[in-house]
């Protein structure tokens, strides 16, 4: 199969860890690339994978199902972005999939919204989100973290120039709490856009 962080990994290896992930965060499908890296602790098993004929090879040879449902779970959180967003007297624009970000906010505020579920990781109940690029392309991030029967329990708009990670886990004690309903960043950055505004003007 091939090599990664110095270890050999044979199919039965491979499988076996697929296992392992699935019992740790209690599901029945094959894992995501992106939480075969957050428990093993690096990206050789996802690498490997990848390379040897990649996820949904695999998942179909163990009959395995795979997370088909992430995009109309975006859609959903999305369209919730939405009306909270219009609750809070903002003009909110949905992009279309070739855009790098998921709303405009005043035509101006670039705003991705993720969310994610909760389970245990080592007996500590933790949210796993994919951002899946380290450098943002988006002014802000709104981040639902959902409870167990898929409601916010937590909001957060982080900046993205604060956001240098591809996945991000956290738990109830969390060094990201400083952003919890930090709604008023989105005004800050619509003020700064309206500043730039007026400079070009006046040039």
């Amino acid at each position: 199969m091939g090599y990664s962080h110095g270890v050999k990994w044979s199919y039965t290896k491979i499988c076996d860890e697929i296992n392992n992930i699935m019992h740790v965060l209690n599901i029945k499908r094959m894992p995501t690339a992106e939480e075969c890296d957050l428990i093993t602790g690096n990206s050789g098993l996802s690498n490997v994978i990848a390379k040897s004929g990649g996820f949904y090879w695999l998942a179909n040879n163990l009959g395995l199902s795979m997370k088909n449902n992430a995009t109309e779970t975006g859609k959903k959180f999305e369209r919730l972005a939405v009306k909270i967003l219009e609750d809070k007297n903002y003009i909110v624009k949905s992009m279309t999939t070739k855009y790098p970000f998921d709303l405009l906010i005043n035509d101006r505020i670039r705003i991705d919204v993720k969310a994610g579920r909760p389970y245990l990781l080592r007996g500590s109940r933790v949210h796993t989100i994919g951002i899946n690029k380290k450098y943002a392309t988006c002014d802000l991030y709104l981040i639902f973290a959902l409870d167990e029967k898929d409601k916010p329990e937590r909001n957060l708009v982080i900046p993205g120039c604060d956001l240098r990670v591809t996945t991000l886990n956290f738990g109830k004690d969390s060094i990201y709490n400083i952003y919890l309903d930090r709604w008023d960043l989105i005004e800050r950055y619509d003020e700064f856009y309206s500043s730039l505004a007026s400079v070009r003007r006046k040039n």
